[in-house]
């Protein structure tokens, strides 16, 4: 098959640019490609962070052809002419946010109807969406054959949105892109200046504030009884980072610690090996890489029972769910891993939704999804 990517890839960074690539590895195993990816992603003017640029020393990357422009209309045409003159099968477009539904609807327009249009939606509508956002992405995705999505709380979502177009409900897998699997807790730890005897809980990814970090916050609050705990909030600050710092001084015993900087892939290993324990405590959520991510470098994880999160999490077994927006529940848990259940690793838990979340199962349902779409049997 010849498959034609539309998606963010290196030099940009970030989760969506990640999974493309990676995905794209996979699918090389057995089918042609064409990764098309952007010359401009977000204005300056409306992205948040530090740089929209991956400065890791060790890339994930897939040969791609920068041509997009989000904001440039004749780019829009150029994209879809190079699928079109390369006579691609299917073309495969990453969605993740309202803002590029122009870019994607007037290119998905300009292609042949012959080339099945298919989307990979890491959020149907974005977490803080409203009326004119989810018109947005009605208008965007309207132009599509078919829709993938990782969760099963996105079918309601899409549903009432897209009533009348093909989905299939995948997953996220198993990230394996980043290095530092072959390192010990004991040199992680060292690395990082991380005391070995520390009970280690891990924050990870952009902060934002459906990621309810302060849940955890509040949360660290009452486990002043846990020894040697220690709470570690790792990433760019996304949110009120003044707040943020405020409400982690007030913490007793100064157990929680925040890291406000994007880091590169050679520094994620490091701090997955170094912790114990996990901790998404998201307040809303469509799924998360972070979990997956946890697992690569056997970890378990406590996620609040929000959106797709329980999808991947077998109680008890690679994980603890809790509800949302509470930091009582969230507090117990933590405390009953160290205290009651003293630090489990809950490998085989993990090991199991190691297979279970594999690439290659992504890639052959996927493929196997735009094949039926093709044959107009969905």
């Amino acid at each position: 098959m010849r498959i034609a990517t539309v998606a963010p890839a290196y030099p940009y960074r970030g989760g969506i640019a990640h999974f493309g690539a990676r995905l794209a590895q996979e699918l090389n195993h057995d089918h042609q490609q064409l990764y098309l990816n952007y010359t401009r992603l977000y204005p300056n003017l409306l992205f948040p962070g530090k740089t929209q640029y991956d400065e890791s020393s060790a890339p994930v990357n897939f040969n791609s052809e920068r041509i997009l422009d989000s904001i440039n209309p004749l780019s829009w045409r150029r994209t879809a002419n190079r699928i079109a003159e390369w006579q691609a099968d299917v073309a495969i477009f990453h969605w993740w946010h309202p803002f590029f539904a122009p870019a994607v609807r007037a290119t998905t327009n300009k292609l042949p109807r012959k080339i099945t249009k298919l989307t990979i939606c890491h959020n149907v509508a974005p977490h803080d969406g409203g009326t004119v956002r989810k018109q947005l992405v009605k208008y965007a995705l309207s132009g599509m054959d078919g829709l993938i999505i990782h969760s099963t709380s996105e079918k309601s979502e899409l549903k009432a949105l897209l009533p009348n177009i093909p989905y299939r409900s995948l997953f996220h897998p198993i990230y394996d892109i980043f290095p530092g699997e072959e390192i010990t807790k004991e040199n992680a730890r060292s690395a990082l200046g991380i005391p070995q005897d520390t009970r280690m809980v891990l924050f990870f990814g952009l902060i934002r504030p459906y990621k309810g970090v302060e849940t955890l916050v509040q949360a660290a609050k009452q486990l002043a009884g846990v020894e040697k705990l220690a709470i570690y909030i790792v990433g760019e600050v996304y949110s009120d980072g003044e707040q943020l710092r405020r409400d982690i001084a007030s913490v007793p015993g100064g157990i929680v610690t925040l890291v406000d900087r994007y880091l590169p892939n050679e520094e994620v290993g490091a701090w997955f090996r170094a912790a114990d324990l996990i901790a998404l405590p998201y307040l809303t959520a469509t799924q998360s890489g972070i979990v997956p991510l946890a697992y690569r470098y056997e970890r378990p994880v406590v996620v609040t029972n929000v959106g797709g999160l329980p999808d991947v999490v077998m109680e008890g077994k690679s994980g603890y769910l809790v509800p949302p927006a509470n930091p009582v529940k969230l507090a117990n848990a933590i405390q009953r891993h160290f205290i009651e259940l003293r630090n489990p690793s809950l490998i085989d838990g993990i090991r199991f939704m190691q297979n279970e979340l594999s690439w290659k199962t992504y890639s052959s349902r996927l493929v196997e999804f735009a094949t039926e779409l093709q044959a107009g049997k969905v």
